[in-house]
């Protein structure tokens, strides 16, 4: 794999440590993928992620997989597309998994030259008590209003303890007219910032807050040396390369 490659693996094998740890999952790692698991059935926080193309150990995987749906757990699978060596490929159609998405990987090299915000509707406030937690999760979860996903989330969310992010994710809300319109993530780790869950409630789509709260992302980098890495859906792939963002990969996204 190259740098890059492996700095995006990388980071998104620790994001969902951390999150799995943040409600006291469990993490299993292995020299060919790491599953974070919540004990909670979310395909949001449950992942699967394969870090080598050819697997050493196929029994070990299995064992993984028939252990989260011997527990009803459902989870889903991120695979970066060069990863998809047909070993991955036949084990994820043994166990009828199916491509459901696919998002481009982004970077930009460093945040140095990104102004600071002068003029937003928007007043953002890092998530650092219930409140703000609260309202978080409230735009979070509306996204999958009606499934079992919402309820899966809701369970998540209960047993979520900002404490245990260490500062290594800050997770924001941003209020216009004192209401909660949007969200954002950013996520450290030694060699790269990511962002993620941009989300803005559908009534207040189309006014730019999204990418109001992207901006201000960019601008809480400490380190402004440091690469930033997203996953860009098709919609937003064009915002991000005028923000300076290259792709860099695809993940492909299996259930």
């Amino acid at each position: 794999m190259n740098p890059e490659q492996q700095m995006a693996i990388h980071q998104l094998e620790e994001k969902i440590h951390l999150f799995s740890s943040a409600v006291n999952g469990a993490f299993l790692a292995s020299d060919d993928f790491v599953l974070s698991n919540t004990h909670i059935s979310t395909d949001t926080f449950n992942l699967l992620l394969p870090t080598s193309a050819q697997i050493q150990d196929p029994n070990k995987v299995k064992a993984a997989i028939e252990h989260m749906r011997s527990q009803k757990l459902i989870f889903s699978t991120w695979i970066d597309h060069r990863l998809l060596h047909p070993d991955w490929t036949d084990l994820l159609k043994e166990y009828q998994l199916q491509e459901v998405e696919r998002n481009t990987i982004m970077m930009l090299e460093h945040t140095g030259d990104i102004d600071p915000v002068t003029s937003s509707a928007l007043t953002i406030k890092e998530v650092l008590d219930e409140q703000t937690l609260f309202d978080y999760k409230h735009i979070f979860i509306e996204l999958f209003k009606g499934s079992t996903e919402a309820v899966a989330l809701e369970d998540y969310f209960q047993r979520f303890s900002i404490e245990a992010l260490h500062s290594k994710a800050r997770m924001f809300v941003g209020y216009e007219h004192q209401k909660p319109v949007t969200t954002g993530l950013l996520f450290e780790t030694n060699d790269s910032y990511g962002i993620y869950d941009v989300i803005t409630k559908a009534e207040h789509r189309g006014k730019g807050l999204g990418s109001d709260m992207f901006h201000y992302l960019l601008t809480q980098t400490k380190n402004k040396q440091k690469c930033v890495i997203l996953q860009a859906s098709a919609d937003g792939k064009n915002i991000y390369q005028r923000a300076g963002f290259q792709p860099i990969g695809e993940m492909a996204v299996f259930e």
